[in-house]
This record gives C-alpha cells, sequence and structure tokens, in this order.
C-alpha cells in the first residue's frame, strides 16, 4: 500500500484525536474551575456570562493557588495555577497531565448555566466554562465557590471537591527544566537538533511516561502562534512521542504560550518507530539538498520521521529517519538522517512536470548476476519483503523473476517496488527444475547468492544478513554467484530443540532475537503444568509474565518459525500467526504473544528448511494458574 506521509502546510493542522482517562478529566476540569474563579464573583443571578475583565480589582481568584490533584494512575501531585485579571490561567509543568503547562481562558456565570448537575443553589458561587487549551480541556464544565480570600473549591463531578489555597510563591511557573528544552532564539533551519531531541525525550519521560520514545520532530515558520523567535521570524517546533505501555501519542511543544504537552489518540504500536538517538543535523540536510539544486532560498517546513514500509512524501519515497524539507518555492527535497551519513539526498520539483505528461515512473531494483560457471537453464531471482518464505519460497511469499544467461551473466528487474526493505535470493537453475535444491541439511546443492553478498557456504545465512533498504528511483545491485563443493554436502545436519519455556519481561522480550534469559530464571520443561501464581503478571499493562520459547539449536544459520495452537480451558482451539526467526547456534528465544489464559498449549518448531520442506520439533505446557487483577 502506498502511504502518504504527513507533511502539511501547517504542522499544527494534523488531525488529532484526544482522549482523557476519568482521573484525568476529574483533574483537568477541577483546575480549570480554579481558573474560572477568575471572573468576578457577584451575589446577584444574573445569567448573564462574566469574565475577568469586568471589575478585575474585585476578582477575589486573581493571583497563583496550588492544590494537590491526582494524576491518571492516582498518584497525587502538587499543581500550580495562576490566574490573571483579563482571564487568563496557565499551569504549571508540575500539574498532573493533561493540565501541564496549559493556558486557557475562563467564563463564569453567578448560577448552575453551565453545570446545573454539578451547582449547589446557596452555596457554591457560580458556574464555569473552559475556552481555549489544548489536550481535549476546551468545554470543560464545573461549579466553583470562593471562601474569604484564601481558600477556593472546584467540582466537576459529583462529589469530585478539590481545596486550593492562594501561595504567596514567586517562582517561575514553568520549571528552568522546560525552558532549557528549547532556547527562546534558535537559527532557521535549527541547528543542534539531536541535542534538542535528547532534552526533549529527557523531559517527556519525566513529565509523561517513562517509556516514551521520540517518533517524528516538526518544525516550520510562524507568522503566528510560535514557541522559539530566529532572524527570519517565529518559529513552531513540536516533537511526537508515544508510549508502548500506554500506546498513546503525546505532542511536546516547548515554551509554547498554548500548551507544552498536548496529549493525542491511541495508536497501533505497529505504526510507531523512535528516531534515533544520533541522526544527521537539520542545517547539514538541507546543505545536501542545495548541493542537488534546491533553489529556493527560504525553507518553509521540515518533518523528520523514521518511516515504514510503502512512505511517500510526494511522489518521493521514504524509508528509516529521513528529512522531509519544503521550500518556499514548493519543492520538497529528503535526505536520508541515518548514522553514518550515507549522503542521501532527493528532490522533487512540481514545475518540472507542469505542460507535459507524466514522468515515467523509474522505481527499479536492477539485478546483475555474475560468477555463473557456464550458460546452461537459467537464474531465478526471489525479492523478500520479509523472511517469510525464506528461502525457499515455496508458498509464493517473494516476488519472483526468472532470466537468461548470456556470457555467464544474467540480470533481474524489479519494478514499481515500494520504499521498505527487502532481500534478495538468486540460484542457478542449471537442470531447470524451477525450484531452489537443497541438501537435507539445508546446505544448496546448486550455485546461490544473495544481496550484500554475505558468505554463503556451508549454509545459507537468514534473511537479515541479505536485507537492504529500498527507497526511490532505480538502484543497481550485483550478486555474485557461489557453488557448493562436496565437503559443503556432507556438512553435519543441524539439530535444534524446544528446551522448554520460561516468564520474562519487556526488558527481554524488547531485545528481540538478542535477548538472553536473565540470571536464575526457571526455564519449564516441555509437558510442564504451570500452576498456583508462577509467572503471573504483577504490573498494569502485562509488561512483566511473558512467556517465551527456548530453543537450542547446533548446526549452521538458517531460518525458522514458531507456531502456537491455543486450547483455552474455556473451550475450543485456535491457530495463531507463527514467528519467523533466525537461528543462528546456541540458545534463541521467542517471544509467544500476549499468553495469560489457562488451558493448555501446542508449540511447533520448524527449521533448516531442505527442499521446500523443513524439520519440525513440538512441545507442550499447561497453564492452570489463578493470577489476581493487576492495579
Amino acid at each position: 500500500m502506498r502511504r502518504q506521509a504527513f507533511i502539511g502546510d501547517s504542522i499544527l493542522r494534523r488531525p488529532r484525536s484526544f482522549r482523557m482517562s476519568a482521573t484525568a478529566r476529574f483533574a483537568l476540569a477541577i483546575v480549570i474551575a480554579a481558573g474560572i474563579c477568575a471572573c468576578r464573583h457577584s451575589g446577584s443571578d444574573s445569567s448573564a456570562p462574566t469574565t475577568s475583565t469586568q471589575n478585575p480589582t474585585q476578582n477575589p481568584a486573581v493571583g497563583r493557588w496550588q492544590a494537590e490533584i491526582p494524576n491518571p494512575v492516582g498518584q497525587r501531585q502538587q499543581c500550580v495555577m495562576e490566574v490573571v485579571a483579563t482571564g487568563q490561567i496557565s499551569y504549571g509543568d508540575s500539574c498532573p497531565m493533561p493540565l501541564t503547562g496549559q493556558r486557557a481562558t475562563i467564563v463564569t456565570v453567578p448560577n448552575g448555566t453551565y453545570a446545573p448537575q454539578l451547582y449547589v443553589t446557596g452555596k457554591d458561587s457560580g458556574t464555569f466554562m473552559i475556552m481555549g487549551g489544548a489536550g481535549g480541556i476546551s468545554g470543560m464544565v464545573g461549579a466553583f465557590r470562593v471562601e474569604g480570600s484564601k481558600h477556593m473549591t472546584t467540582r466537576t463531578a459529583p462529589g469530585a471537591d478539590i481545596e486550593w489555597t492562594r501561595s504567596s510563591s514567586e517562582a517561575p511557573i514553568l520549571s528552568s527544566t522546560a525552558s532549557q528544552v528549547l532556547p527562546g532564539q534558535v537559527q532557521w533551519p535549527v541547528g543542534d537538533v539531536p541535542a534538542l531531541a535528547q532534552r526533549a525525550v529527557a523531559y517527556v519521560r519525566t513529565k509523561w511516561q517513562p517509556d516514551a520514545f521520540l517518533t517524528s520532530i516538526q518544525m516550520e515558520q510562524a507568522t503566528g502562534l510560535s514557541n522559539a523567535q530566529s532572524p527570519a521570524g517565529g518559529v513552531l517546533i513540536q516533537f511526537n512521542f508515544y508510549s508502548p505501555g500506554q500506546q498513546q501519542t503525546l505532542a511536546f511543544m516547548p515554551n509554547s504560550p498554548a500548551s507544552e504537552l498536548m496529549p493525542g489518540s491511541s495508536a497501533d504500536p505497529n505504526d510507531e518507530r523512535a528516531l534515533p538517538a544520533g541522526f544527521v543535523d537539520l542545517p547539514e540536510a538541507v546543505a545536501k539538498l542545495r548541493a542537488k539544486g534546491l533553489r529556493g532560498k527560504q525553507i518553509k517546513t521540515v518533518h523528520l520521521e523514521n518511516y515504514g514500509r510503502g512512505s511517500y512524501a510526494g511522489d518521493i519515497g521514504l524509508y528509516g529517519p529521513e528529512w522531509v524539507i519544503d521550500s518556499a518555492l514548493d519543492e520538497r527535497g529528503a535526505v536520508l538522517a541515518e548514522l553514518p551519513d550515507q549522503n542521501e539526498a532527493r528532490i522533487y520539483n512540481p514545475d518540472a512536470d507542469a505542460g507535459g505528461d507524466q514522468p515515467e515512473n523509474d522505481n527499479l531494483i536492477h539485478v546483475e548476476i555474475a560468477g555463473l560457471r557456464n550458460n546452461r537453464g537459467q537464474v531465478y531471482c526471489d525479492l523478500f519483503q520479509s523472511a517469510r518464505g525464506f528461502p525457499s519460497n515455496t508458498k509464493g511469499d517473494a516476488a519472483s523473476t526468472a532470466s537468461t544467461i548470456t556470457n555467464r551473466r544474467a540480470e533481474c528487474d524489479f519494478e514499481n517496488q515500494d520504499p521498505g526493505p527487502y532481500a534478495i535470493l538468486v540460484f542457478h537453475d542449471e537442470d531447470s527444475t524451477h525450484a531452489l535444491e537443497l541438501n537435507p541439511d539445508g546446505t544448496p546443492r546448486e550455485g546461490v547468492g544473495l544481496s550484500n553478498n554475505p558468505r554463503i557456504l556451508p549454509g545459507l545465512p537468514g534473511y537479515d544478513a541479505a536485507m537492504f533498504p529500498y527507497r526511490t528511483g532505480r538502484l543497481n545491485l550485483t550478486i555474485n554467484v557461489t557453488y557448493p563443493t562436496q565437503s559443503f554436502a556432507a556438512a553435519a545436519v543441524a539439530g535444534g530443540s524446544l528446551t522448554g519455556f520460561a516468564f520474562v519481561d519487556g526488558s527481554v522480550t524488547g531485545q528481540g532475537s538478542r535477548a538472553k534469559l536473565p540470571a536464575g530464571t526457571k526455564i519449564y520443561p516441555p509437558g510442564s503444568r504451570i500452576t498456583g501464581t508462577d509467572g503471573c503478571p504483577t504490573t498494569r499493562y502485562h509488561t512483566d509474565g511473558m512467556i517465551v520459547a527456548v530453543i537450542d539449536y547446533q548446526g549452521r544459520p538458517t531460518a525458522g518459525s514458531v507456531a502456537v495452537t491455543r486450547h483455552p480451558a474455556s473451550g475450543g482451539q485456535f491457530d495463531n500467526a507463527p514467528y519467523y526467526l533466525d537461528l543462528d547456534e546456541g540458545r534463541t528465544l521467542q517471544f509467544l504473544g500476549p499468553i495469560f489464559e489457562n488451558g493448555s498449549y501446542d508449540v511447533r518448531l520448524t527449521y533448516d528448511f531442505s527442499l521446500g520442506q523443513g524439520k519440525t520439533t513440538s512441545a507442550t505446557f499447561t497453564l492452570a494458574r489463578s493470577c489476581r487483577s493487576t492495579p
């Protein structure tokens, strides 16, 4: 699927869906209410809305207030709020989300008009509505009561009162940490962006979620709202984050006059990719585009993101961490931001297409095959998008094409491929069987080559060894074919076993193929019946108690798969989609997915494919536990 990357006229126009937990909504409205009191309180029962611009000298809520407010996980945090006579309310960055660093205005009436279900006649001072702000706080309503000059109560749900006390502190309402993330004065294009990103990550992990990672950075020249100034004018800078534990997004705009931290929507983990800690800085990226012919002197917008398969900015294919940069002349360029610097930059100029036919799509992966020992038969080329089906391609998971041989050379072309990771396998089909022939131990019987030209013999390496990134345009590759010898054909047969199962936490599963069992971890042998509370998750988001298959393997590196069939205690049988993996000699851990339900489980390991068939070993385990609900 062709996916258009978001690069809009304004980085703030990207649609967002804001959601809040009941606790966050409660805390938010409460603080909001406090700001509401910025309006003048009148003993009359007039229904006309009032704001703090009316008789501000009589407004008892003007000033600084503090209270303890529960955050979304129930912990109480100190929150500082400041109300000014003109009706603006500011919240400190010590306040819980979604109030952190918010700015808004309040409209109030001295009766129950805005929140009749919350207003207590004869006791409350009035009701309020909040306007402006971000993160879903606009439109919140509640009741409020001012008692004397030092106490104020706000309510946005029945019985959910928060008590505010006037504060005499004159310290800045925002901490120095927040202001140190982004300087007030910057150059345009902004420099030292990797350092800015590191400070933003540290700040957001402290104020929001400790597992948050940076997914993208957006910048543009701004004539209105901005959070930094440059010699060329205002600049708007936004850092976008994702929390795997919460499966939520967050926008961070340091020093923003509106709001710094803006909760976003739920997001699919498969669509969220972390930016690397180090990347090509923005001024260097702009310089690379100018060297490629970028004519516009003014840079209008920039966007940095770690793009997935099939991403485009206009007609420019994107994959991996890339800067997408627009000039004031409507030119667009993309620069690979990955380190070490590969000096890869592309430009698209829409003016080049005006008044003529559309340019022919020149996206092409061209493969030259070298090292062929004769002209017999033909060469097959298989293009894999993942480890699925690698290397035999017996189920047609890879795009395949054949080429005749001339002067012991051949060529293969793959047209109109989307940006993303690929691996290519070629084999010399001398005897015209039209299939890759392997020995029982998985070693090749015929000439074979892989993209990246890794060592082929004594056995085929896995998909990762042959994987390469493709972005756009024409990519020329040369693959060398290697033929087996008798010694390789007689290589020892590989062996693998499902040693057992173990429970680990997210710090282990997050390491992927490099994961190791922590010292002292119990391994349950095949056939185990696991009872009591063994391996039960103890965290709210089940970041521990994750079950992995422990695989011990001896032999050449090869590809494999692990499949699970579930037999829940409640009845039924369900086959999970298989996990594909690369097996190297030694121990490998394979996460089996979110398995918590009692029942029996059949696990099958298939590996070391030969002539389209693989060796299979299996094991079972049973869960009969009494796990408690997590907090």
